[in-house]
């Protein structure tokens, strides 16, 4: 990688001149407790609070310090938009990068150039590794980028300026975030109540002794999840079969030659998925997935392949709703092993196949997820016209804040 590598930035007005991300910032390397400061996760709607049901490898782990107006990155390509500018004071796993701004240094306009789209696969196209999902990039190359060097008049300017339009788009983003939370809590809510006490509002419940469920129909029975599916597992052998990705849209075919994401140097050792079949993503039961294949194709084997046992007795559409449920409410996440800041957090198939799972006689079943499948529709409506709005803002944002950051439009004069 040539270290005067400027094409990511295009043309730039030609009396502004060219610096390195190593003469702005500098790297955070403390290392501290998390029992000392704040777990902070980095992710892509920036820097956040950890959850405090997160898995970890032990209490009192090491950690690198974070500390506010930070700016922080996940240095692993799988996690590509990982990244922001702390408002807190925090500890965040070793897997990222920080930075501060050097001693006298105004990092305010710089901050902005950092937060686009542009810097972020700029940043990977740095890293090294065998394969795209293990690429990182430290510190050694991510201080070799350039950055555009402005006069300090014209950075104060640019920075005033995205300041004011970027407070604007966020307000609008800030809302709208507001109401697909709410829609989202709507939904969780509809699936939860319909599948864990059914649609007869005059049924008779009982405690089902599981914090989970609570209060069941009397009839319903909880089985372990191992009667209702058997796992699957069917090498394919061979190359030149569609492989499938895992998404919280769906189960998709993959474009293996764009190379993005995670990729394989051999795709012969991946799992047959046939049409009707279930496919989770076990490995990250945070932003991980599962769902009914519409396809035929392969996977991961890494991933779990799944089928019913018997279909006439289990509702295909009912159990998915419950094992997304298990997903929402982090069911699964909690019965995981691993360090989830790792991205490797997985549901061993011992503890998946012996999870205790409601089942209600099978005509509910089918009555509950034709329920489910109208009144979800109406809330996913909503949801999808909201989140098409916030992508809309966001990629406006970005490309204002690329535009102005890199001299592609001037700054109005007031």
């Amino acid at each position: 990688m040539e270290s005067n590598s400027t094409e990511w930035l295009g043309k730039m007005p030609l009396e502004w001149k060219f610096t390195t991300i190593g003469k702005i910032y500098e790297e955070r390397k403390t290392k501290v407790l998390d029992t000392d400061y704040e777990a902070l996760s980095i992710t892509k709607n920036g820097i956040v609070k950890q959850l405090s049901s997160a898995v970890k490898a032990s209490e009192g782990s090491d950690r690198k310090l974070v500390c506010q107006g930070d700016f922080v990155i996940n240095s692993r390509s799988d996690r590509r938009g990982s990244n922001g500018i702390s408002n807190y004071d925090g500890s965040c796993s070793v897997i990222n990068t920080v930075i501060h701004s050097r001693e006298n240094t105004d990092t305010k306009y710089f901050d902005y150039v950092l937060t686009t789209d542009m810097f972020s696969e700029e940043f990977y196209r740095w890293g090294h590794g065998i394969a795209s999902d293990l690429w990182t990039t430290r510190w050694q190359e991510m201080k070799k980028i350039m950055l555009p060097l402005p006069p300090k008049e014209e950075q104060k300017r640019i920075s005033e300026f995205l300041d004011k339009k970027c407070e604007n788009i966020d307000k609008i983003i800030e809302q709208s975030a507001l109401a697909l939370e709410e829609f989202k809590r709507i939904k969780s809510s509809i699936i939860e109540q319909a599948i864990t006490r059914g649609i007869n509002v005059n049924e008779q419940l009982v405690q089902s002794g599981y914090k989970e469920y609570g209060l069941i129909p009397s009839h319903w029975k909880i089985v372990k999840l191992k009667r209702i599916f058997r796992i699957k597992k069917e090498i394919a052998g061979k190359e030149g079969i569609q492989v499938l990705s895992i998404t919280q849209k769906g189960i998709i075919p993959k474009d293996i030659t764009k190379n993005e994401g995670q990729m394989a140097q051999d795709y012969s050792g991946y799992q047959f998925v046939s049409k009707g079949d279930y496919a989770m993503n076990h490995m990250d039961l945070l932003t991980g997935w599962v769902d009914i294949s519409i396809y035929d194709g392969v996977t991961s084997p890494d991933y779990r392949v799944f089928v019913l046992n018997d279909e006439s007795s289990f509702s295909k559409k009912y159990y998915l709703y419950f094992l997304q449920y298990c997903y929402s409410k982090q069911i699964f996440y909690s019965l995981a092993q691993g360090v989830s800041e790792f991205g490797r957090c997985r549901l061993k198939a011992d503890k998946f196949l012996h999870y205790d799972v409601l089942y209600p006689p099978y005509k509910e079943q089918c009555e509950i997820a034709e329920y489910l499948d109208e009144k979800t529709g109406i809330v996913d409506n909503n949801i999808s016209k909201i989140e098409a709005t916030i992508d809309i803002l966001k990629k406006y944002r970005n490309t204002i804040i690329y535009d102005y950051a890199t001299g592609k439009k001037e700054v109005p004069q007031e």
